[in-house]
């Protein structure tokens, strides 16, 4: 079990972390509205299920090549204001797919344009919010609202498919666009009213290409200097490797494999759904009774532990079970990782930390689906994906505990950014690593 640390005493959330969390959990309901209305919309048009799958697949694309360079803005920018703007930019993006929705024949290429574009939205607003979040929550008080954001984020994924897509019924394509405009606005109403002490200097010098550039290079020679992020990074990636190898092969593998129906799949979908709503419950718990680095350990050797059972028992409901325990590690391993990364990286290089995280995240889920549907082709499908997930992921587990990782959380009294969070200790040069890492 990870090591424990002293029992802070649980801090109040102020006006700040409430609308906050207000504006996250309203712009969560309204995305998960845009991404069921505009492949209804184009299955309505098209009659296609390539064209309907490709209307919901869009939004993965800008992650991959925008997110690299969205920190960059988060950083050099008020983070409030992008916010701000990315809100404002999603609700006139929804407008226009309201109005398309409304026309008898909408143009095909104006909905996959709009989508792209809302798509695009997503890169900017996810790094300036983790910026944002260290900006105006109080450091104590960063793992409850990491658990918080998490909870709510799984509970979305875990009833927001059955719940948009029944008020996109319900409603109609045009009054669910409409509302999704709604709620994007009313996130930016929310973050305006939030009140916040003057931000860090953005980085001088105009915006130009050449500087976003510079910056961008600047955050990856910076990500480099600090050990415990990049290895944090890389080991991230590979998880989530493991985890699409078995996600992205789910529906073949129980609708076509074990031959269940689709309430069955269901079933697996929503255990992972319910496991991450406890992961995410327990977490600020365990955060307070354990040190980030080895709670981070932890998760990601649970994880590896759970794709052993389908392995060892290759049954639908082994894979119930080891997905729904799969859905508490994740949350786990989350909200240590989102935590630990906050406190030792500063503010100012945050955007660029994340959004490279992110996009080497993404990077990895295509390669992973691609190989899950490999293994599921051959001999023993069930048992041959989860040991394959299993070894990569003991692999990666491997990696966590025996790496800078395991020391990112330096611990009560110690200094914040210090030399135990994972940068090189021994150049003279270790505090300006930790200043500049991202």
């Amino acid at each position: 079990m990870p090591t424990a640390k002293p029992i802070e005493e649980r801090p109040t959330p102020g006006p700040a972390d409430i609308r906050l969390r207000a504006a996250f959990l309203v712009s969560g309901i309204g995305d998960w509205i845009y991404r069921l209305a505009i492949p209804v919309l184009v299955l309505k048009i098209t009659g296609s299920a390539t064209s309907t799958a490709l209307a919901y697949a869009i939004e993965f694309i800008p992650y991959i090549v925008i997110g690299l360079f969205a920190g960059v803005i988060a950083d050099r920018f008020d983070r409030r204001r992008v916010m701000i703007l990315c809100d404002l930019s999603s609700a006139v993006l929804a407008l226009a797919v309201t109005a398309l929705a409304t026309l008898d024949r909408p143009p095909l290429a104006a909905i996959y344009l709009c989508a792209f574009l809302l798509a695009c939205v997503r890169p900017f607003y996810f790094p300036a919010f983790q910026g944002f979040l260290v900006d105006v929550v109080p450091e104590r008080r960063l793992a409850r609202v990491n658990s918080w954001t998490q909870t709510v984020d799984s509970a979305l994924g875990f009833i927001g498919p059955v719940a948009g897509i029944t008020a996109v019924a319900a409603l109609g394509v045009p009054v669910s666009a409409l509302v999704n405009a709604l709620s994007f606005g009313a996130s930016a109403l929310l973050i305006t009213a939030i009140a916040t002490t003057p931000a860090p200097a953005p980085a001088a010098g105009p915006t130009t290409a050449a500087r976003i550039a510079k910056d961008f290079a600047d955050g990856l020679r910076a990500l480099r200097t600090m050990r415990a992020v990049l290895w944090g990074t890389v080991l991230m990636a590979l998880s989530n490797l493991a985890a699409w190898t078995v996600e992205g092969s789910l529906f073949y593998l129980v609708l076509e494999v074990e031959e269940k129906p689709k309430v069955v799949l269901g079933l697996v979908l929503g255990a992972q759904g319910l496991g991450a709503v406890v992961g995410g419950v327990l977490a600020p718990r365990l955060t307070d009774r354990y040190r980030l680095g080895p709670l981070l350990a932890f998760g990601m050797g649970l994880s590896g532990a759970t794709m052993v059972l389908p392995a060892l028992v290759p049954t639908w409901w082994a894979v119930l079970v080891a997905w729904g325990v799969e859905g508490v590690a994740t949350s786990l391993v989350i909200v240590s990782w989102f935590t630990a990364r906050q406190k030792v990286v500063p503010s100012e290089v945050i955007g660029r930390v994340v959004s490279v995280s992110r996009a080497a995240a993404y990077a990895t889920i295509p390669l992973g689906a691609v190989l899950g549907g490999r293994l599921v082709s051959g001999a023993s499908p069930t048992r041959t994906l989860f040991v394959c997930a299993a070894v990569v992921q003991a692999v990666v587990f491997l990696g966590t505990a025996f790496s800078p990782v395991v020391r990112i959380d330096p611990g009560p009294g110690a200094a914040p950014n210090g030399s135990d969070s994972g940068a090189d200790s021994g150049d003279g040069a270790a505090e300006t690593d930790a200043v500049e890492a991202g």
